[in-house]
């Protein structure tokens, strides 16, 4: 399953579940008490070659592709989910919940009403593509 970390010093990577460390400075991950948000990028023709770029909390995580779906680590509590494109950094900001009882938020985002707003909303697990 293909992850995406952010390491204690601020480094952004991707891994699998199995990932401990950070492989630019081997700094140990913080695992316990976290969850993950599920982020699938659905499909689109307007704008589908460029990345999408993902923040979390207002910090970096990096770029989504085109029908792309990625699971980001993060601990327990709040996150405000914000996502660009060169188009628009118009979003709706999405504030969403981790939790011992529900660790993984599954999100879809997509390009909006003519590419103007990007649109970041809950979606339905058994809908989501594998990562």
């Amino acid at each position: 399953m293909r992850m995406r970390y952010r390491c204690p010093n601020g480094h952004v990577f991707n891994g699998d579940e199995n990932t401990k460390v950070c492989p630019e400075c081997s700094a140990a991950l913080a695992l316990e008490n976290c969850g993950a948000i599920q982020l699938y990028r659905m499909g689109n023709m307007m704008g589908m070659a460029v990345g999408m770029g993902i923040y979390i909390d207002e910090v970096p995580y990096g770029h989504i592709g085109n029908k792309e779906s990625i699971r980001i680590v993060l601990p327990f509590g709040d996150h405000k989910i914000h996502v660009t494109h060169s188009t628009t950094r118009n979003c709706n900001d999405p504030v969403i919940t981790l939790s011992a009882e529900a660790p993984i938020a599954y999100m879809k985002c997509h390009l909006g009403a003519m590419g103007f707003k990007i649109v970041v909303e809950p979606a339905n697990p058994a809908e989501m593509p594998p990562i």
